[in-house]
């Protein structure tokens, strides 16, 4: 995805004279960059300062998404759409194998339960390869979803706990104990085994993440069964799959997928449960799509605490907080191709950084009507894409620093540095704000006093559909002040790059040294014939036919 163009250069240094001018100072002397239209500041105006000489971590929140890189439509007539392209734009690294309904899922690649568990036969990985090889081909890491997809309106019971068996009319006959999971557990090796180690004519893809079910505190679509069949599964599962013959840290396991509900049993009670069985956990995943009474993108920041809190308290402090699912939630104003998603996407992923959450994956890659990237019948990136190519630009800057700004309803600030520091960028979202504009003030860029650089500011407001170079401004020296017009719903990318000196082309030639030709020997002299000697060199100042004397230097 590119950003678009705009024209346009301002001297900085001439705009702070006429804004000092103007009286339009807000604190001491600081100047700043001066729009006609734009009042001086006051309470419409949200003041945000960056200091770049302090260091906050680094803005290494990947993002990845669920389903693709290409589309499975049902009808095998139906044209297959390819996302990869797009998903390298969007700065989408890795998807996640889950809803593809059917595909990868467990019931699928181990269809009769009762079926011998190390027997090749047992196993079907036809449908499944085909959409774990689009993935890893195509140069995408996988997160690998052990379990199954959404039930919906499938009519068997594959959200029951593995070796659950139920009678003809439904009644649960059997219920599933610690042997079943423990037998699912070893499928679930041989799973890992297929894909990374070619166990029946499998793969060499070293998938490392590996997660165990999806959601199960929602009972109606993905576990029918209790909390406590849920931790003794991954148990077993997490237990077995660390036993696999495989270098240190080659597989990291977690789970449990928590839905939005943060239902606390799946919290608190998963990690105490892995902490007294000993069930390694190297990763926690949850999900949110926005809130439940009103869409907020601070709830990624109060949810990923939550997380991070109760990982810490249970001695999980380097366990990753992974979110496996997450959007703009279903309503109509935050929906993912309205201005309201693209700076709901930026802030929830500002948010998500801030609460230390490593990975975050976007539900879904694909054209799903509400949820996908892309728009359904046409596969044109929905705007809030825009937010994602904005942050993959950020992860090229990745040394954060302090900027201040944010506040709990959706306004946020995120600014960080090159390791050459020859770049400094600043992404700032409004989503929900009453303010008109903002005035910025970046001190301590990481060059010297009298440094020339070049800002570039993008923009993405409600009359645009993609980032678009608003500004070009020239400055010199360690602090840039700029204040500019933004309302709600708007997205705004800074870049401040330091001004390389112009090198010269040419290399001024290294002077040659001429060796002095040697003495003629003595003789009578020599004239040459009418017209000259054409064999023989002459000196400067002499033509063919002078005469020359012996023993003369030339």
């Amino acid at each position: 995805m590119r950003f678009a163009r705009a024209p346009g250069a301002v001297s900085l240094g001439l705009a702070c004279v006429v804004a000092l001018a103007a009286g339009c100072a807000p604190r001491g002397d600081l100047p700043t960059q001066h729009e006609p239209e734009l009042h001086p500041y006051g309470d419409g105006i949200k003041l945000l300062e960056v200091n770049c000489a302090v260091r906050l971590g680094d803005i290494d929140l990947e993002v990845g998404t669920n389903r693709g890189p290409v589309s499975w439509p049902g009808s095998p007539d139906a044209p297959q759409s390819d996302y990869a392209e797009n998903f390298r734009e969007f700065g989408i690294g890795a998807i996640r194998s889950h809803d593809f309904y059917g595909p990868t899922d467990w019931w699928v690649i181990f269809p009769d339960f009762a079926a011998d568990v190390d027997a090749e036969a047992s196993y079907d990985f036809a449908s499944s390869d085909q959409r774990i090889a689009a993935i890893c081909d195509a140069g995408f890491e996988c997160l690998y979803r052990l379990g199954t997809s959404w039930k919906g309106d499938n009519p068997l019971p594959i959200n029951d706990p593995p070796g659950t068996v139920r009678m003809p009319g439904g009644r649960v006959f059997h219920v599933a104990d610690r042997d079943d999971c423990r037998k699912w557990a070893r499928i679930c090796a041989h799973v890992v085994r297929h894909y990374n180690q070619g166990w029946s004519a499998g793969h060499q893809y070293g998938i490392r993440y590996w997660e165990v079910w999806n959601e199960p505190d929602m009972s109606a679509q993905f576990w029918s069964g209790t909390p406590a069949q849920y931790f003794m599964l991954y148990e077993e599962t997490a237990k077995a799959l660390k036993m696999l013959k495989m270098p240190k840290g080659a597989l990291k396991i977690g789970g449990p997928g928590l839905s939005g509900a943060f239902t606390p049993v799946y919290l608190e009670g998963f990690l105490r449960s892995c902490r007294k069985t000993g069930a390694p956990l190297d990763f926690y995943s949850w999900h949110t799509y926005g809130g439940r009474d009103e869409y907020n993108p601070y709830c990624y920041y109060e949810y990923g605490m939550r997380v991070r809190q109760a990982l810490n308290k249970y001695g999980y402090t380097s366990a990753e907080s992974i979110v496996t699912e997450w959007n703009a939630g279903l309503r109509d104003e935050v929906f993912s191709d309205t201005p309201a998603g693209v700076a709901y996407y930026a802030s929830a992923l500002m948010n998500m950084l801030s609460a230390g959450v490593s990975r975050a994956f976007q539900y879904v890659g694909d054209d799903h009507p509400m949820l996908g990237l892309h728009e359904k019948g046409t596969d044109r990136p929905v705007r809030a894409t825009q937010a994602l190519a904005a942050w993959k630009r950020m992860r090229e800057t990745p040394l954060r620093v302090t900027a201040l700004g944010s506040d709990e309803r959706g306004y946020n600030i995120l600014a960080g540095t090159d390791e050459r520091g020859s770049r400094v960028q600043i992404l700032i979202s409004d989503y929900q704000s009453g303010y008109s504009g903002w005035a910025l003030r970046v001190e301590n860029l990481p060059w010297g006093d009298q440094t020339p650089y070049v800002a570039t500011r993008w923009l993405l407001d409600p009359q645009r559909t993609e980032l678009e170079v608003v500004d070009t401004i020239k400055g010199t020296g360690r602090t840039f002040v700029l204040k500019r017009r933004m309302s709600r719903r708007t997205i705004c990318l800074i870049e401040i790059r330091r001004k390389q000196p112009v090198r010269q082309t040419g290399v001024p030639p290294v002077p040659r040294r001429v060796e002095p030709e040697p003495r003629p020997r003595p003789g009578p002299p020599r004239r040459p014939p009418a017209g000259g000697d054409p064999d023989r060199p002459t000196r400067r100042g002499t033509m063919p036919g002078d005469d020359e004397a012996p023993g003369s230097r030339p």
